[in-house]
Parts: C-alpha cells; structure tokens; sequence
C-alpha cells in the first residue's frame, strides 16, 4: 500500500483507499469534539515555550512579581499569571469560533500560533496572584477587581465577542463588572494587603 502526499492541501491519501487525511478541518462532527479540541489547543499553549518566555517576561522582565491583591513578592510566595478577560479557554473558543464563522480550514497549531500572538500584542487581560489565591479564584471564592488587570483586554473583546455564546460574555460582562467597592475581600482580610498600601 502506497501512502502520497498532496503537499498543496497538506493531507494524506492513498490510492487504495477512498479516504483522506486533512491536517486542517473546518468544523466538528459533535460538541464533545469541538470542547475537546479546545481543550487541547488550551493545553498545547500552556505547555509551549513561547507562552512561558511570555510569562517570564512579566514576572522577570516587567517585575509584574507581586500578588495584586496581598502584595506578597516573588521572594515570599509562589507567584501565578492569570488570565482574567478573556480565560485562555475563551480566548481559544473565540478563535477557534471565527475561523468556522469565516468557513476557514485551520488546525491546532494555527489556533495555538494565534492565542500566543495575541499575548505577544498584549492583547489579553492579566493579573499576578499567589498561587493560593488563584486557587480560590478558580475555585469560585475570589472576584478581581478589573482595576488590578493589566493588558489591552477591551481589545480582544472589541474584536472577538462576537465569536462567543451568551455564557462566556456573560462572563466577562462579571468580571468587567467587579470593582474594589463590590468585590469579595478588603484590605482588612488581607493585612499585607493594607500594610502595602493597596
């Protein structure tokens, strides 16, 4: 059985068999494929080295190295970057969202290659917490003030919300919505906090 290549349409293809094999696709055959896709797309970003020169590069370089909400330092605490509008996850379903809106073949890698640059172009929002506390965030026991999130967030929701469902804008209509006045702690719950002046 010979296997060929049509280099132009990036797949594989033998003249034995009727079938093709595309390394692009243009939608999913069910929800739990599309979720799943995104969740690998999620993961294969986190994991590449670009995203972590990314991160190092707010910690080390910015010297982004304290918890925006106890202004504990790197050299005290286990410091995390959050993505906080969008999520990754939202991030990466509205890119994966637009390229089917727009009936474009793409792949893993060219959702990945997208996600990092828009990080590159500082277009996504960002905060530094604890590692603790971004537990509780996850956790659904911490609301972030949008106050303490860097990056051209507005941006990305300028450009993508419309890729997204009623739930991940609802989402971010929350988190745009939280302020020092109206969040789940204070400074006096976090003494540091207090003592750092913020």
């Amino acid at each position: 059985m010979e296997v060929e290549s049509n280099v132009k349409k990036l797949e594989l293809y033998s003249d034995s068999y009727p079938f093709n094999l595309s390394l692009r696709i243009k939608n999913f055959d069910s929800e739990t494929s599309y979720k799943k896709f995104i969740r690998n797309c999620e993961a294969m970003i986190r994991r590449s080295q670009e995203y972590h020169l990314w991160r190092q590069y707010i910690i080390d370089v910015l010297q982004i190295n304290s918890c925006m909400i106890t202004h504990e330092t790197i050299d005290e605490v286990t410091i995390e970057v959050h993505h906080h509008v969008p999520s990754l996850y939202t991030l990466v379903t509205a890119l994966v969202n637009k390229k089917m809106d727009a009936g474009d073949e793409f792949c893993t890698f060219d959702i990945g290659r997208e996600a990092i640059e828009l990080h590159f172009l500082n277009k996504v929002g960002y905060t530094t917490l604890l590692k603790s506390m971004h537990e509780k965030f996850h956790n659904g026991s911490l609301t972030i003030p949008i106050s303490l999130v860097k990056g051209e967030y507005n941006s990305f929701i300028r450009t993508y919300s419309r890729y997204l469902d009623d739930i991940e804008l609802e989402k971010i209509t929350d988190r745009l919505a939280i302020n020092e006045t109206n969040c789940t702690w204070s400074k006096d719950n976090y003494p540091v906090a207090a003592e750092g002046g913020g």
